[in-house]
């Protein structure tokens, strides 16, 4: 199995760009409403998920070559990847940001995201059709897994806790870089038997998933510009919710004072006439 030579580099600047862009969303979600917070957190995980994380991973795919064999590619199973990715981690980020039991939950998010994530690596492992089989190294597997659960613990730990941006600028190669690894990590467990009176691979080629992915890595970033641009931060939500209660307040008085008053009639017993 060979790679195509700035396959590496370019999947881990795709890593780099889907996590600048999820961690710029959950610096937003901190401080607002419980619906503004949940978008902030939603379109994270579609971030660091879709694009971080599996877009990393079939830009490296791509970039795959297998001697001896055509590469095909199954597009339901691609599909289930993107889904896993992109779910799992918002499982994860949900998790951490409402549980009162912050380091538990940490720790539990982390290692439930972790695996998930590694599911999704093999998920889009199955998916890649060689003429013959693929077969694993258990060692390197387990390996790769934790791998996965640490980074994804520490992901998790900087999406909730790191307020700087500075520091968030740092910790944006530092998880491109794990998540990286973690898929590396995997492809370095799988070995190819080929088998060449096996049929030719049936699955779409590279030129049908490469198009796809440009798109999505293309189109989370103008997306996500867009939700930046119309959409409000928490901190102005709440401003914006604290102005119109104060206006819708100030309007009741306006219409008390203003409403006119019936007019005293006479005291009870007494007849005008």
């Amino acid at each position: 199995m060979g790679h195509w030579t700035y396959a590496p580099l370019l999947a881990y600047l795709v890593s780099c760009l889907g996590c600048g862009l999820g961690l710029v969303c959950t610096s937003r979600a901190w401080v607002g409403t419980r619906a503004v917070r949940n978008l902030w957190l939603a379109w994270s995980a579609v971030s660091i998920g879709g694009t971080g994380i599996w877009a990393m991973h079939f830009t490296a795919m791509v970039g795959t070559t297998v001697e001896g064999s055509e590469v095909g590619w199954n597009i339901p199973l691609t599909a289930l990847s993107l889904l896993m990715a992109v779910g799992i981690v918002a499982v994860g980020m949900f998790v951490v940001s409402y549980s009162r039991a912050k380091l538990l939950a940490l720790l539990l998010a982390g290692l439930l995201t972790g695996v998930g994530v590694a599911a999704m690596h093999y998920t889009g492992m199955a998916a890649m059709e060689v003429q013959g089989s693929i077969h694993y190294d258990m060692r390197i597997v387990a390996l790769s897994v934790v791998i996965a659960v640490v980074a994804a613990t520490a992901a998790l730990w900087v999406t909730r806790d790191v307020r700087s941006k500075l520091a968030m600028a740092g910790a944006i190669p530092i998880m491109a870089l794990a998540v990286s690894g973690m898929h590396y990590t995997g492809m370095a467990a799988a070995g190819f038997t080929m088998d060449h009176s096996a049929p030719t691979p049936a699955g779409a080629g590279v030129l049908s998933l490469t198009w796809p992915l440009i798109i999505w890595i293309g189109g989370c970033p103008v997306i996500t510009l867009m939700l930046i641009a119309l959409v409000p931060t928490g901190k102005e939500a709440l401003e914006d919710r604290y102005h119109q209660e104060i206006f819708d307040r100030l309007s009741r008085q306006r219409q008390a004072v203003q409403r006119p008053h019936p007019r005293p009639g006479p005291p009870h017993g007494i007849d005008r006439n």
